[in-house]
C-alpha cells in the first residue's frame, strides 16, 4: 500500500476524519486498489500481471466506468475492477458507503475490546 494511502487510513480517528478520507468514489477506489493490489494490478481470472485501463472509452452505446481494466493476456482479455469476485462486486451502493460502513463496524469492535464490558453498558452495569 502506498505511504499516502496508509497515512490516510492511520489518521482516521473520528467520524469527521472518516467522511473526509472517504469523500468520493475515486478516492475510495484508489484506496481499495492499493490494498487489494499492493504490487500492481493482477487479473483475477488468469493471474496475468499486465492490464490496460479501459475507463472512459466508448463501449458502443455507453462509456466504460472508472476503474475498469482489461487483462492484456492474449487468451484471457477478462474485464475486471477492484471489486471483481468480492461481495462488493454487484452491489448498487457506492464504494464510499461500503468503506464508511466497514470503518464504523471495525471501529465499533475495537472500541468494545478497549473498554471493560461494564463501561460499555453504562448505567445498566450498576443495576446488576
Amino acid at each position: 500500500m502506498s505511504e499516502t494511502m496508509l497515512a490516510a487510513l492511520t489518521n482516521i480517528r473520528t467520524a469527521e476524519d472518516m467522511i473526509v478520507a472517504f469523500r468520493d468514489e475515486a478516492q475510495c477506489r484508489r484506496l481499495l486498489e492499493s490494498m487489494v493490489w499492493p504490487a500492481g494490478r493482477v487479473c483475477p481470472a488468469c493471474g496475468y500481471k499486465r492490464s490496460i485501463a479501459i475507463a472512459g472509452r466508448d463501449m458502443g452505446k455507453r462509456r466504460a466506468h472508472p476503474g475498469l481494466y482489461q487483462c492484456s493476456s492474449g487468451g484471457c482479455r477478462f474485464q475486471f475492477t477492484v471489486t471483481t469476485h468480492t461481495p462488493l462486486h454487484s452491489t448498487k451502493l457506492p464504494l464510499r458507503v461500503w468503506l464508511k460502513g466497514m470503518w464504523l463496524m471495525l471501529r465499533g469492535r475495537k472500541r468494545s475490546t478497549e473498554y471493560p464490558e461494564d463501561a460499555c453498558h453504562g448505567d445498566r452495569a450498576a443495576t446488576r
